[in-house]
């Protein structure tokens, strides 16, 4: 791909070549660049060549071509970096979160924990009609617990 591209550069480069030496009786004359502002007096250049003014032309083109690349590769290098941080941040809070989460000793998946919880929550329906209607009732003051809260203690870590 690389010698297509230097192929196809060559030529374009011999085409342009060969347009200057055929059209040099033509490009060669002068030419005399005039900027008229209604509020400032014309200003004139110096007889210039129309060859010379073709290829100021194509190297201040490619010049703002380089400017604006490497404005964006910058861009994009800035967001690269901005990009990495970001995830080195999550996966630090992701392992700090399994860190906390097997730090209490069990080693629980997430299923097991939800059908300990759904266990209880069974349980818990069934033993309302054996107890007096005041207990029954949740109290206003205390928040509903969580589901941390109503999960079976572990027989191991009671001592």
């Amino acid at each position: 791909m690389r010698f297509l591209k230097v192929l196809i550069l060559v030529v374009a480069i011999f085409l342009a070549l060969v347009f200057l030496f055929q059209n040099q009786t033509a490009l060669s004359q002068d030419m005399v660049l005039t900027l008229n502002l209604f509020f400032v007096p014309p200003m004139s250049s110096i007889p210039l060549p129309f060859y010379f003014l073709i290829i100021a032309g194509f190297v201040l083109g490619a010049l703002l071509s380089i400017c604006f690349l490497v404005w964006d590769k910058v861009h994009n290098s800035a967001r690269l970096m901005k990009a990495r941080w970001r995830i080195g941040q999550l996966e630090r809070e992701v392992a700090s979160l399994h860190k906390q989460l097997n730090s209490d000793g069990k080693k629980t998946s997430f299923f097991q924990r939800m059908k300990h919880t759904r266990d209880a929550k069974d349980a818990a329906k069934e033993a309302p009609e054996t107890r007096p209607a005041e207990e029954n009732a949740p109290a206003k003051s205390q928040p509903a617990p969580l589901p941390e809260d109503v999960v079976a203690p572990d027989p191991d870590k009671q001592q």
